[in-house]
């Protein structure tokens, strides 16, 4: 399966189509952005279209990705490496220059950050002219204060919190990025190696960064600060607590709904401390189920495995798609993984 890769500029104009590359590793994420990575021959025509900050995009997708990063190389033959995110990375260029209250609908808070700060800020300079948004209600509320932080993670970490899908959908002939939110429901599709649908699996679990209850501490100081607890009814050794700062939510833009945004806090900040259970697996092509037509990003499906005993009824969070020499192969992440490094500090420091 030969995939063809269109570059456009910046300004989304067409610009041409790459010739002759080595793979594509296109991983499409549901409540996080994607990314990719490009490798090609350096002929003059690829090294006129690969350039950093030009976009690609693959005509079966909704989604286009930014280059941020190119690489020469020369060994046996010159090529050129090229990576970036999809376009919701847009988002990253934008910080919340100030401070936001969210009290509304999910889709209408993240269209307040979309609108206030890329499509009509306050200050002209920060408008981003190709840039829109398209509110799908998917009624959830939301109640939170947050300052300064960069866009992207911020979306990210609602959408991740309230299981949401996020995506920037292209439309070239518009010259226009569309931020969307969705969500997506059970499907029938069922993974098992048993079913020779699954060629590669791994499965992971782990409860080292889950907790279930949170001491959420707003103003004040000592006995007289204000306090709330969230989370699940649990005692004994099933219990496991986490003390969460949140002096930065101000009693004078919440009024009588303070503790509410005290609480909506600690649900989001256990929202990223749950227990971790996921299985990565490499997919068969000419299995029973095919791609975008019996499942895709964000389904909700079925995977098991009868030896390990193991079953879930998970959503798909993730899928790397690879186009090379070799042919088309996908790798598909079922359920929430394990924390990395970065995604610890990243949460540590928000």
């Amino acid at each position: 399966m030969r995939m063809e890769v269109y570059v456009f500029d910046k300004e989304i104009n067409a610009l041409g189509l790459i010739e002759a590359y080595e793979y594509l590793r296109w991983t499409r994420r549901y409540s996080k952005c994607g990314d990719f990575e490009l490798k090609a021959v350096a002929s003059e025509s690829n090294l006129a279209l690969l350039k950093v900050g030009n976009i690609i995009w693959k005509n079966d997708d909704e989604e286009a990705g930014v280059i941020e990063y190119l690489q020469l190389q020369m060994q046996e033959t010159e090529s050129v490496v090229v990576s970036g995110r999809f376009a919701t990375s847009i988002l990253d260029r934008r910080i919340i220059w100030g401070t936001e209250v969210l009290d509304d609908e999910l889709s209408m808070a993240v269209g307040q950050l979309i609108i206030n700060h890329i499509i009509d800020p306050l200050l002209p300079e920060r408008k981003i002219a190709c840039f829109d948004y398209f509110a799908l209600p998917l009624g959830i509320n939301v109640r939170v204060q947050i300052s300064f932080k960069s866009l992207l993670p911020t979306v990210e970490e609602l959408c991740g919190t309230y299981d949401v899908g996020l995506k920037t959908v292209f439309n070239p002939t518009e010259h226009k990025f569309t931020l969307k939110l969705y969500s997506k429901g059970i499907t029938s599709a069922v993974f098992a190696k048993e079913f020779e649908n699954i060629l590669e699996q791994t499965y992971t679990e782990s409860i080292k960064d889950y907790y279930n209850i949170a001491l959420v501490a707003g103003e004040g100081e000592g006995d007289a600060r204000i306090k709330v607890t969230a989370g699940e009814a649990s005692t004994g050794l099933d219990r496991k607590e986490i003390f969460i700062d949140a002096k930065d939510i101000k009693s004078v833009d919440w009024g009588e709904n303070y503790t509410g945004a005290l609480l909506q806090r600690g649900l989001s900040k256990l929202a990223e401390s749950c227990k971790a259970q996921s299985i990565e697996a490499s997919i068969n092509p000419h299995g029973n189920l095919k791609y975008k037509a019996d499942f895709d990003l964000g389904d909700i499906i079925t995977v098991f495995s009868r030896r390990w005993g193991v079953q879930m009824s998970t959503r798909i969070t993730e899928i790397a798609e690879s186009y090379a020499a070799e042919g088309f192969n996908i790798d598909v992440t079922f359920g929430k993984g394990v924390f990395s490094l970065a995604e610890k500090i990243k949460s540590i420091g928000g």
